[in-house]
């Protein structure tokens, strides 16, 4: 008999890994209409290495709320982390739910693990609720809606970088998808890799899973810019029915110089353009980095970072290199 932790009324259940049902889950997120990709099970199971737990209101035997809890052990206690390669996760609720304040969810990972760290959408006109230990602060995605037509989009497109992109209609440049990731991880070892040596042969070939299942389950495409058989800028997306993700890209020194990366994103858009999606640039904090998102005519949207440190004394728990890499991998 499996061992269920009932919480909140005997309608949330904490659920142990191995007493998660998958099927149900995304019939959750199918119900909800969730967009975000890092919340299905088959992302969460390699990003995690099958270790994750989760808060589920449970009705009729059905799924109606969701709230993913990313685990690893620390000096012998489980602590909640925020995964790399994704930037977000959070309560997902359903039109049955009754449970359906995230803050509700968040008191009880609390009251369950000695830390938390943790990333979730959070609009800006909204209140937080969360008293000490708890800290937080807002972070800026950067996202496009795309129910514009391409003429549409590209008005709002800021003046340099109409200008760049003219410039490459003249340099034959040519995007073409890959079914291979390798030449990516290649390229981004080669350029930004060097700058951030938190970011271990282990994390590439997670990575490198983590296409081979998206591209599985239908979602993975890996785009590559090239001129005249040479590899200038490539990009890992994610899209699914919603939503585009630009989720892991790198540029050599002479794609830089021909703007190869804003060529990719641009011939991306025009595929999507009128779709009504959103396309999610991932955001960043790096001003440069912002500036060229927000050349697209993105906009920041608001998700806030959460932390759980209850005993200042106690030994800092940073139980891999997602913190840093936030802040310098885009």
């Amino acid at each position: 008999m499996r061992r269920k932790q009932y919480l909140a009324g005997h309608m949330i259940q904490l659920l142990r890994h191995h007493e998660i049902d998958f099927a149900r889950w995304e019939t959750c997120l199918q119900n909800a209409g969730e967009s975000l990709v890092y919340l299905q099970a088959w992302y969460l199971e390699v990003v995690c290495s099958g270790e994750w737990e989760a808060l589920v209101e449970i009705q009729a035997d059905a799924y109606v709320s969701v709230f993913p809890l990313p685990v690893r052990r620390f000096l012998g206690t489980k602590k909640v982390y925020q995964p790399l390669f994704t930037q977000q996760l959070g309560l997902v609720v359903t039109a049955g739910s009754q449970h359906t304040s995230a803050e509700e969810y968040l008191s009880l990972a609390a009251s369950l693990f000695g830390q938390v760290q943790y990333q979730m959408p959070w609009p800006e006109e909204a209140a937080l609720n969360l008293t000490e230990p708890w800290t937080w602060r807002r972070r800026p995605n950067y996202e496009l809606r795309l129910a514009p037509v391409y003429a549409e989009i590209r008005e709002n497109y800021a003046i340099n970088l109409r200008r760049n992109l003219k410039k490459t209609s003249q340099e034959q440049l040519t995007l073409v998808p890959t079914e291979s990731i390798q030449p990516l991880l290649e390229l981004f070892q080669n350029t930004k890799g060097k700058e951030l040596p938190e970011l271990r042969p282990r994390h590439y070939q997670k990575l490198a899973v983590l296409y081979a299942q998206a591209k599985q389950h239908g979602v993975g495409e890996v785009w590559e810019v090239h001129r005249q058989n040479k590899l200038l800028a490539a990009a890992f997306i994610l899209r699914t029915a919603q939503r585009t993700t630009f989720l892991f890209g790198a540029s050599s020194a002479e794609g830089r110089t021909h703007n190869a990366m804003a060529f990719l994103l641009d011939q991306l858009l025009q595929q999507e353009a009128g779709s009504g999606k959103t396309f999610d640039f991932e955001g960043s904090e790096v001003p440069g980095v912002a500036k060229f998102y927000a050349g697209f005519g993105a906009q920041p949207v608001s998700y806030v970072s959460l932390s759980l440190q209850p005993n200042p004394s106690v030994l800092s728990w940073t139980p891999n290199v997602f913190r840093f890499l936030a802040r310098h991998l885009r």
